[in-house]
């Protein structure tokens, strides 16, 4: 979250919490290491009705707009793509990183990598534009191009799980992701009624192209051609997606 929203200069949106309405919920996922399909299923219904801690009093009206993903198994894995439809007929657009088992071809993981629906898979780049050596490449199983694009995923700073007052610097997918996350929100934050296809055409149409070649050729398309198994559409940009 310090990385969507976060103040003190870490996140990408601070300040839609400050000037609107704007709020964040959290569903947690994974116990330590360990994300149990039972708990991220839970998570998911969690995000398209929320209740409270307890599991009592379900809100649908507090269902957010967004939800971001630091999380994934090996490819080819169905088990959450009712989850995203759900989240999808609930006006929810899901983010997620796009797994950390790079440079190989075809690395890409679950569920950013689902063919069935609609995820807004996410690769990592470094300060200097290039590509995270550790982030996952496509083609999918599917032979669709993935990543869809890449944002900042390397010594990235953020607020940290030690306490109220820690920081830390991480690198990873997992850093990206909500860089994209919260340059969607700020999307949906001047155009409410932005759904999915105008959300990801903003990001695709903003995204930069100026990630340093690997000189490699992923699903036979080189990246020097967008969009690629490498970075998809090219870099985040928040300036380039937004009016």
């Amino acid at each position: 979250m310090g990385i969507i929203c976060g103040k003190n200069g870490i996140g990408v949106a601070p300040e839609l919490l400050i000037r609107t309405d704007a709020s964040w919920t959290a569903c947690r996922g994974c116990d330590n290491f360990s994300c149990t399909y039972a708990t991220l299923l839970a998570c998911g219904e969690f995000m398209i009705c929320p209740t409270r801690a307890n599991g009592t009093e379900p809100d649908c009206s507090k269902a957010p707009r967004l939800v971001s993903n630091s999380w994934g198994g090996s490819g080819g894995q169905t088990f959450y793509d009712d989850i995203v439809a759900a989240w999808d007929a609930a006006g929810i657009i899901g983010i997620f990183s796009n797994g950390g088992s790079g440079p190989k071809c075809s690395s890409i993981g679950s569920p950013a990598d689902s063919g069935k629906t609609k995820v807004i898979a996410v690769g990592a780049t470094t300060e200097q534009e290039e590509l995270g050596k550790y982030s996952s490449l496509g083609p999918s199983v599917y032979n669709q191009i993935k990543p869809d694009l890449a944002a900042p995923g390397s010594d990235i700073r953020s607020a940290y799980n030690t306490n109220d007052e820690s920081y830390a610097t991480l690198s990873g997918t997992s850093t990206a992701a909500p860089h994209t996350a919260g340059v969607i929100a700020l999307i949906l934050s001047a155009h409410p009624d932005h759904d999915y296809e105008k959300v990801t055409e903003a990001l695709y149409s903003g995204a930069t192209q100026t990630v340093a070649s690997t000189g490699g050729n992923c699903g036979g398309i080189p990246d020097t051609e967008y969009p690629n198994n490498y970075v998809g559409h090219g870099r985040l940009s928040a300036i380039g997606s937004l009016p």
